[in-house]
């Protein structure tokens, strides 16, 4: 059987190897928006990857991929995921993200294809975590169209599985961290403890905004894709199941602190501008998940990869130049 890896970026780069290593089939789909080209000929050496160049937004790109293949699952991640106000057009946004996925469960139902697991994301609970969260707590408060979209999806998603008996995983992921196949550099789609520790390599201020001593959920990216492809694999979720994915809850001003830390370990001197104290106590939240009962923990953690995130921006910087 072969699975579709919609959206080869930073997380479905890694979904994509990792699946390639298990020696199963991979078809891959991309319209290159915030890829590299390097990445998908780097897939293509490791198995037996088919790569499919298009928007996903087109629903001949889509039939594309999946006419005439045995594709048993849909990994999701063709999402405009930024919030920066500079990543891209709303209606870039909105086609992409709203769109795009009806075309695809669409498609999953006229080609019989049984599985969809979709990359969500923890920020459906809003834009940081209060008290105790588990799949069961309700959509919070939005300040994007990104990941307003979210909650659009999963509700989509969950029609389809209640009126076409589709199997339809929503993974709410943490915001990803870590050296993957896809490492990129451009701020607008970097996540923060990846753009501090690029920002340190560069001697630049660690900026952290008045919100930032309050809590959200992080996840390694290795870690991400892992918990995709297991909630695939484990049939005690059918029909439409929501699934948070976080590995530990940090604040953006405490990455911030580690981060500086770690710089000045390795004689860097770092600033962290913030318009929050840097002493603030950071808010109490405990996240819970239904993956923790089918044996997910994470094998990677955030303060020795932010010492190893340092390490690679700061020779890839000075290879750079």
């Amino acid at each position: 059987m072969t699975a579709l890896v919609a959206g080869i970026g930073y997380i479905g780069s890694k979904v994509a190897e990792d699946l390639l290593t298990a020696g199963e089939s991979v078809i891959g789909v991309d319209n290159f928006f915030a890829t590299d080209r390097q990445v998908i000929a780097n897939l293509a050496a490791k198995g037996d990857f088919d790569f499919v160049e298009g928007s996903v937004t087109s629903r001949r790109t889509i039939e594309r991929c999946l006419r005439g293949r045995r594709v048993s699952t849909i990994y999701w991640l063709a999402a405009q995921a930024s919030a920066h106000p500079d990543a891209a057009t709303p209606r870039y946004t909105e086609t992409t993200n709203l769109l795009a996925p009806r075309l695809m469960l669409d498609a999953a139902r006229e080609f019989g294809i049984r599985t969809v697991v979709l990359a969500s994301s923890l920020r459906v609970y809003g834009p940081y975590l209060t008290g105790h969260v588990d799949e069961s707590s309700q959509y919070g408060v939005f300040t994007d169209l990104a990941h307003l979209s979210q909650c659009y999806v999963e509700k989509l998603a969950e029609m389809y599985a209640s009126l076409h008996r589709l199997r339809c995983l929503a993974v709410r992921l943490g915001v990803a961290y870590g050296i993957g196949p896809l490492v990129k550099r451009d701020y607008r789609f970097m996540t923060v403890p990846n753009k501090f520790c690029l920002q340190a390599a560069r001697g630049e201020d660690l900026v952290v905004s008045a919100t930032g001593a309050r809590p959200i959920g992080f996840i390694h990216v290795a870690d991400a894709a892992q918990a995709m492809l297991m909630a695939d694999r484990c049939w005690t979720f059918d029909g439409f199941a929501a699934l948070n994915a976080a590995t530990e809850v940090a604040s953006p001003l405490g990455i911030a602190a580690m981060v500086k830390a770690e710089a000045r370990n390795a004689g860097r001197d770092v600033s962290v501008v913030a318009t929050c104290a840097e002493s603030a106590q950071p808010e109490e939240a405990v996240l819970s998940s239904r993956l923790d009962g089918i044996g997910f923990k994470g094998a990677h953690r955030l303060e020795p990869t932010v010492k190893e995130m340092l390490q690679y921006f700061a020779a890839t910087e000075e290879t750079r130049h």
